[in-house]
């Protein structure tokens, strides 16, 4: 149940940071208007992408760095099939690029949430087992 919950808040953040990193493309006039369709379409991207990534963690590989290399594979495949499959932008070298930069920025954020999240669940771990030792020492 924990690493359902933990991929539920991958998919969450990734949305965020995906709508985030798509209004600042937005403003810098390389994105179209966020619309409630465009909206739709990143939420079932970020979900289409967390999947893909749980499923690339079936591979039998312990390598933190290949690990990465093949999550961000499936980040920016997901994100450049999808954008032709739903028409997102055009499909030219510029739009294709301009998307996989937002696509290792947000993978990035979430890789960094995801350890901060970690980090402090083993202080709070750390922190309990030397609580219990120091009531069992005191007894």
């Amino acid at each position: 149940m924990n690493r359902i919950i933990i991929y539920l808040g991958a998919a969450c953040f990734a949305f965020t940071f995906s709508s985030l990193f798509y209004f600042l493309f937005r403003l810098l006039g390389i994105f179209p208007p966020l619309t409630e369709e465009t909206a739709s379409y990143l939420f079932i991207i970020s979900c289409l992408i967390t999947l893909l990534i749980f499923l690339s963690h079936k591979l039998p590989v312990d390598q933190p760095l290949v690990v990465h290399l093949i999550e961000l594979i499936c980040v920016l495949t997901v994100l450049i099939l999808a954008g032709a499959i739903f028409h997102m932008y055009p499909f030219t070298a510029f739009y294709v690029g301009s998307v996989a930069l937002c696509g290792i920025f947000a993978y990035s954020f979430v890789i960094l949430m995801v350890y901060m999240n970690n980090k402090m669940a083993e202080k709070a771990i750390n922190q309990a087992i030397a609580s219990q030792r120091r009531r069992d020492s005191n007894v």
